[in-house]
């Protein structure tokens, strides 16, 4: 006797594991059906004519209202005479995808406004001549900016909302140079604005915060994906607290008999028990794809949650990370500390260094490598010294085995001592107490405190580099070269915080082994320099 499949969705995992499915049972039948009141687009017409091939049906007037776990049926409705029917599973795949949450204001669901909470969706986007307004955060914003930054046509503005609970893909520190390197390409940032209202008006589309008014020829939505599940908010199957579909390793439901996958699924965290979203971790669907179609077939598969690993080109500058930021950390109940390091790409001496900016998460007391997230001009150094880190953070890694981690030398690729190994040899000197590092935002703040008389900054570059900022703060910008600091004690106040900054971090950190071990109690360096600092749009 046959076996009934039902797939409620058309996420591509789902489709691919029935596709296998039916190459291995080919007496099975597939039923594919649509959700009721589903806000993405129906039935493309290239993804049905390709799985119609295979012997999958799609009765196209036809959606899904529910599910009866006790018969194992899935509700029905016809769209077009509204009759209610049923059909029978023996087992069922729900892949009903995300969508960017409502902005809940008024007039955000008029035309005009476009939704983006996926890599997909914005590859989609179209160019335009006009203004582009976005309103979001987190990775939804990023891949969105990404695209239209491809365009190079129009112009962009960003709205991010005040209050949001976005999960940023990088840290404060990080993400604070990605908005100052966006501001470089002529992007406008409105940050901590609270949203009032959307209006057609004469010129286009108008949106309104409590300080100012953009008029825009087009908004775009890329506030965080929320999974499409309201059809099965009675069918008492477990949910995250954001409404997705809690799954297993073989990517069962609550339910034995009910699969879910893709974006409406959520799954544990090889970190702790906060559930991960499946739009964080699309990369994986193949493998969801193949470990859904083995347990399907009767060969039981685990599938093995990703670390998240993700890169993200901003014109000509990467975005990469993976594992847990320093805020994600924070929220499993970790007591985390990041280490960010400035350092060459590769041997100083190659034609095309550029400087590479990465941060090292890990936890303190166990000393538990969590994350690394990076921003460079070499998506593709940057992202080599990423996918290192994150084939072994399953594997729980110490900050040693980073130190140690061995990188395939050769100066157009590497230095010796790659920058990797110094982010992880940072870490370990913060844990000894011997490096105590302050980030750019940091030093922004101490720097604007320059009049209160507690803080002396010394500058441990030579003259050539120093110079510009000593004529300019004569006061506050004092000079003294790391190699001379030992025998210029007494120029330092005893009494006073001493922030240390050179252009990387490296001669600052020595400088502040000196000071520490002449007794001075108060001394911090700035992780990342004068190149932290300038790419954090910081002006001194």
């Amino acid at each position: 006797m046959s076996k009934r499949l039902v797939v409620i969705g058309m996420d591509e995992p789902a489709l691919n594991a029935a596709q296998s499915y039916l190459k291995e049972c080919p007496d099975a039948e597939v039923t594919v059906l649509y959700p009721e009141l589903n806000p993405l687009p129906e039935f493309i017409c290239g993804t049905v004519e390709r799985y119609l091939q295979n012997g999958m049906t799609f009765p196209e007037d036809l959606r899904a209202s529910g599910v009866d776990r006790d018969s194992k049926q899935v509700l029905t409705r016809d769209v077009a005479s509204g009759a209610e029917s049923a059909i029978t599973y023996d087992a069922l795949i729900i892949a009903t995808g995300s969508a960017p949450e409502d902005l809940n204001i008024p007039g955000d669901h008029l035309g005009g406004i476009v939704r983006v909470g996926s890599f997909d969706d914005a590859k989609r986007l179209r160019a335009i001549e006009g203004k582009t307004v976005i309103v979001g955060g987190g990775s939804s914003l990023l891949l969105t900016v990404s695209s239209l930054m491809r365009h190079k046509t129009g112009t962009v503005e960003v709205i991010i909302p005040a209050n949001s609970e976005y999960d940023a893909p990088l840290s404060d520190n990080l993400m604070g140079m990605v908005h100052h390197h966006l501001t470089t390409k002529g992007i406008v940032l409105h940050k901590d604005q609270k949203l009032v209202d959307i209006s057609q008006c004469e010129n286009g589309i108008k949106i309104r915060t409590t300080e100012k008014e953009i008029v825009a020829d087009r908004i775009i939505n890329a506030t965080p994906s929320q999974p499409i599940t309201h059809i099965f908010s009675s069918a008492g199957l477990s949910m995250s607290r954001n409404g997705g579909l809690v799954v297993d390793s073989r990517l069962r439901t609550s339910d034995p008999h009910i699969y879910a996958c893709g974006s409406c699924a959520t799954f544990t965290s090889p970190f702790c028990d906060i559930p991960i979203p499946g739009i964080t971790i699309r990369a994986s669907e193949p493998r969801q794809s193949c470990t859904l179609a083995a347990n399907l077939i009767g060969n039981p598969r685990q599938f093995t949650t990703p670390t998240g690993a993700y890169s993200i080109i901003l014109d000509k500058f990467t975005v990469a990370g993976a594992g847990l930021t320093l805020n994600e950390a924070k929220k499993c109940g970790f007591t985390p500390m990041s280490a960010t390091v400035v350092q060459f790409d590769r041997a100083h001496f190659m034609h095309g260094v550029e400087l590479m900016t990465l941060e090292l998460v890990f936890d303190a007391p166990t000393r538990r490598v969590l994350g690394i997230q990076g921003l460079a001009k070499s998506g593709q150094a940057l992202c080599g010294r990423i996918s290192a880190v994150s084939a072994i953070l399953s594997r729980k890694p110490k900050i040693e085995d980073i130190s140690n981690l061995e990188i395939a030398y050769s100066p157009p690729f590497a230095s010796a001592m790659d920058v990797l190994n110094t982010a992880a040899n940072v870490a370990d000197n913060m844990l000894e107490g011997i490096n105590e590092g302050i980030d750019a935002i940091e030093f922004k703040e101490l720097w604007k405190e320059r009049e209160c008389g507690e803080h002396f900054f010394i500058d441990c570059r030579e003259l050539g580099n120093a110079r510009p900022f000593v004529e300019k703060h004569p006061t506050h910008w004092n000079h003294i070269p790391q190699g001379q600091i030992a025998r210029r004690l007494a120029e330092i106040p005893e009494d006073k915080k001493i922030i240390l900054i050179c252009n990387t971090g490296a001669r600052s950190y020595e400088a502040q082994v000196v000071l520490k071990h002449a007794g001075f109690k108060s001394v911090v360096n700035v992780d990342g320099g004068m190149a932290a600092v300038r790419q954090s749009g910081i002006e001194i």
